[in-house]
C-alpha cells in the first residue's frame, strides 16, 4: 500500500470554530477517497517563507495516510475552491 502525506496552509484569521469545521470537512473529504490509517497532525500557526495574501504566517496541517490508486482530482478541485485554503499538496512518501 503507498502512503502519502497532505499539507495544507490554512488562512490562520479563521475563528477557532471556523478553523475547526474546515478541518473537519478536508478530513472528510480526503476519506471519500476510501484512504486507510488517516493521521491529523495540527501544527499550528507558523511563519511563512513569503507573504501569500498579505499574510507572514499560515495555519499548517498535515495529513498522512495509504490507500492504493487513489485519484485527487476531486478533492484538489473542491480544495480550490474554498478560499481559506490558500496551498496544499499532496506527496506520494517512498518506502
Amino acid at each position: 500500500m503507498r502512503q502519502y502525506e497532505l499539507m495544507i496552509i490554512l488562512d490562520p484569521n479563521l475563528s477557532n470554530e471556523e478553523n475547526t469545521a474546515l478541518i473537519q470537512e478536508i478530513t472528510d473529504e480526503v476519506k471519500t477517497l476510501n484512504v486507510v490509517d488517516l493521521k491529523t497532525d495540527l501544527w499550528g500557526t507558523r511563519d511563512l517563507a513569503y507573504k501569500i495574501n498579505g499574510s507572514y504566517t499560515g495555519y499548517y496541517l498535515m495529513l498522512t495516510f495509504g490507500g492504493e490508486g487513489l485519484s485527487f482530482f476531486e478533492v484538489i478541485k473542491n480544495f480550490n475552491l474554498k478560499k481559506a485554503i490558500w496551498r496544499h499538496m499532496f506527496v506520494k512518501i517512498d518506502e
